[in-house]
């Protein structure tokens, strides 16, 4: 047994998470924890903290009530304490500000002892039965790694250079007042964050704004009742079970499970759109995007007609999304990490992605849990796994058999 401290579950990156995981963890005095993240501070995606975006998800999904509901880290406590509760009980919300999560998550993190930030892991190294994880500021043990590194901006290739008014959604708030300046703007994407930019610039931008997307229309998030039964355990467990060969197929119509705008926000863009009487043509579903110039043309492909055109604009910002990565610290790490042909994660049930349940995996694991891998609200349950997993029995309790539906074969068949 090494003389120096072990820690029982060294956490890489701080974001709502792992930040949910550390919020658990808390209360449970047989676990020795650490977090470490390169950033100063949590700031959860702050190039597009825009002032009126809301959450996808309701309130209570938030860092914990859906595992520990009486933990003193649950949302309602938070208004308790800034003196807000009677205010957002009479308003009746729903759905907060992502302003209001950031915030949130802040006080959160700014009561746990077990957060490190402006610490970036340098790499994790098998040492013994244990793991050494190697900082720019120190050196430690633990027996369990749980990589919360999230996701970084998907920007596709097609054959643009650098250049300031080409952009990432990530990037918006950064370069706003630059490219604002400029005679057109052009969006391309179909999701929340694309339409969300699109909003904010209807409200302030007079030049040629447009927004392109590949998707048949501009479709809203599904909210009814019986499709929300899929953002539950016990959907994982299924879409978990499925045969390899059909995951990515199904994953693929599930784009209005998870990739959808709020409701509320495209009517409140609808309603603006015709207050400010824009050309008709300021929206262009079907348009497929192939080629980015030097120039700021772009080539798009109509899906439908197909045919191929030419647009042209003097900054794109492009919503395209993001993409999980394996991160180079645990490059020493490899042989014992399960990885698909595609060379992302292929993930346990329990989130573990090697052979003795010693390194989990938070928001990398859609190619084997499917669509919910994204979703906030699941976090608790993701964490409460990962938990009752290293803790080796059921600290918290697991709520299973949720659904009316029976998304696998009837109880009854034979």
């Amino acid at each position: 047994m090494p003389t120096e401290k072990v820690y029982d579950i060294i956490g890489i990156g701080i974001g709502p998470f792992n930040l949910g995981l550390a919020a658990l963890c808390h209360s449970i005095p047989d676990l020795n924890c650490l977090f470490i993240d390169r950033s100063d501070s949590f700031n959860w995606h702050p190039g597009l903290m825009l002032p009126n975006a809301r959450l996808q998800v309701p309130y209570y999904a938030d860092l914990v009530s859906l595992a520990s509901p009486c933990n003193n880290f649950i949302y309602m406590n938070y208004l308790h304490d800034k003196k807000r509760q009677f205010r957002f009980a009479i308003a009746e919300t729903l759905y907060i500000k992502r302003t209001d999560y950031n915030e949130y998550c802040r006080w959160v993190a700014n009561q746990l002892t077990t957060l490190q930030f402006g610490t970036t892991c340098i790499s994790i190294e098998k040492e013994n039965k244990f793991y050494r994880v190697k900082t720019s500021n120190d050196s430690y043990l633990t027996q369990k790694i749980v990589l919360g590194t999230g996701t970084i901006p998907y920007v596709p290739e097609l054959g643009q250079k650098d250049n300031s008014t080409i952009l990432h959604s990530s990037e918006y708030l950064y370069k706003k007042d630059k490219i604002t300046e400029l005679d057109s703007i052009t969006v391309v994407g179909s999701g929340q964050s694309a339409a969300e930019i699109f909003y904010d610039l209807l409200q302030c931008y007079n030049g040629g704004l447009n927004w392109f997307t590949r998707s048949k229309r501009f479709f809203p998030m599904d909210y009814s009742k019986l499709t929300l039964e899929m953002s539950t355990p016990d959907y994982i467990d299924y879409y978990f079970s499925l045969p390899e060969r059909k995951k990515q197929s199904i994953l693929a119509d599930q784009d209005g499970l998870y990739k959808g705008i709020n409701h509320s926000l495209i009517s409140d863009i609808y309603d603006l759109l015709l207050d400010k009487n824009l050309p008709y043509e300021s929206l262009h579903p079907n348009c497929e995007l192939k080629k980015i110039s030097a120039y700021g043309e772009l080539t798009f492909l109509h899906t439908e007609l197909e045919k191929t055109f030419v647009h042209s604009t003097s900054a794109v910002i492009l919503a395209t999304g993001y993409q999980p990565i394996v991160p180079d610290c645990i490059k020493p790490l490899r042989p014992y990490i399960q990885l698909n042909n595609q060379g992302v994660y292929k993930a346990n049930l329990d989130y573990s992605i090697d052979d003795n349940k010693s390194i989990f995996i938070q928001n990398a694991e859609q190619s084997t849990h499917g669509f919910n891998a994204s979703d906030l609200s699941l976090g608790p349950y993701r964490n409460a796994v990962i938990i009752n997993t290293i803790l080796g029995y059921d600290y918290y309790s697991v709520e299973k058999n949720i659904t009316f539906q029976n998304f696998g074969l009837p109880l009854n068949c034979q």
